[in-house]
């Protein structure tokens, strides 16, 4: 059966031990002991961390041979029963795997397939750009062989 250490020397040197490692006023109250082992316990005392609600410092306690002599093992600050946390991080591949299976099939259009609704989209498709006046005169004077009345230059 697991010992627990209840005494009070040992939970003052747990809450010693995480105002030591938490910043200023980062402590709160205490809020019980979880043993581990035997011979190990943490202590759990309140996060008073801005954006740590409902996390608690777990500050663990080995007690030696001698009962006096109890040793911090660790400090931790791990989420508490109604804290809020991120979900578990999956592979991209198992993401990727996830995203194609929530899309339904009958929404998902192939690379190769044309959509229906494309011929009611453009109704002048086919047709040339209207042109210019301008433009249409120089054609036109270049079909029939006239010159123009000023020959370019040509830039070096």
């Amino acid at each position: 059966m697991l010992k627990r250490l209840k005494t009070s020397q040992h939970q003052s040197l747990a809450e010693k031990a995480a105002k030591e490692t938490a910043p200023a006023g980062g402590v709160g109250k205490f809020l019980g002991t979880v043993p581990e082992e035997a011979k190990v316990v943490s202590y759990r005392f309140e996060a008073k961390l801005k954006g740590y609600e409902g996390w608690e410092w777990h500050v663990v306690v080995f007690e030696g041979k001698k009962p006096n002599l109890a040793t911090v093992s660790e400090v931790v600050m791990l989420p508490g029963k109604d804290s809020i946390v991120a979900p578990d991080w999956l592979p991209w591949s198992e993401r990727k795997a996830e995203e194609a299976d929530s899309v339904p099939e009958d929404s998902a259009v192939s690379d190769l397939e044309v959509p229906e609704d494309t011929e009611g989209d453009s109704e002048d498709a086919g047709q040339s750009p209207p042109r210019r006046k301008g433009l249409l005169k120089r054609l036109v004077q270049k079909k029939d062989g006239k010159k123009s009345k000023k020959p370019r230059k040509r830039s070096k």
